[in-house]
């Protein structure tokens, strides 16, 4: 083994160097994404991480110079120059780079599109958990079907006075990802305090 490192030359090291490091550091994340252990530190802050939005992560420089390295150590032992190899290597590293981006992208959809979508809940009608003030001012809690699920969120009341527990309210709009806008809903005449 250091008979055949000592015969390389110092390029070629660096380039073997590169390509053993990120194989194995791959092959870790592959195993630890295996065993659930799921997490990739975001360098680009501004895309959502929740959608796998961001191009430049530990997996993606990671693969990136890999397919630099593995392809530097081909293109050497093929007897190409320096200023070629390099720029080959840039070439199939951002291949590597963009592709396995993609990939990341296209498996947390698939990881997210199980989740509760709120808007879904617009138009449907709950009954409020914890007293929410009028105006907008603050938020309070309801329970509300969403998707087929019984759900304890966070909303905003719309009319000027405060909504006590147990009220009934219409779901009219969605503030955020977790959070509702409602209005009190009056009792149906001859029905006695129905809940959704």
């Amino acid at each position: 083994m250091e008979t055949w490192w000592g015969s390389l030359g110092s390029s070629l090291q660096i380039f073997w160097g590169i390509a053993l490091v990120t194989s194995t550091v791959m092959v870790l994340q592959l195993l630890l994404m295996l065993l659930g252990f799921d997490s990739d530190s975001d360098v680009d802050m501004d895309a959502d991480a929740s959608d796998g939005g961001n191009i430049l992560s530990v997996r993606t420089i990671t693969a990136f110079f890999a397919g630099f390295g593995w392809s530097g150590v081909a293109c050497l032992d093929a007897g190409l120059s320096l200023p070629m190899t390099l720029l080959i290597s840039v070439a199939v590293g951002s291949v590597f780079m963009f592709g396995v981006f993609a990939l990341m992208r296209f498996l947390y959809g698939l990881r997210y599109s199980g989740t509760l979508d709120y808007h879904n809940a617009i138009g449907q009608v709950g009954s409020v958990y914890l007293p929410i003030p009028g105006e907008m001012s603050g938020p309070g809690k309801i329970e509300v079907l969403v998707q087929g699920r019984l759900r304890v969120v966070d909303a905003f009341n719309k009319s000027d006075s405060s909504l006590p527990n147990r009220s009934r309210v219409k779901v009219v709009d969605v503030m955020d990802q977790n959070t509702l806008v409602v209005e009190p809903v009056s009792p149906d005449p001859g029905s006695t305090n129905q809940e959704a």
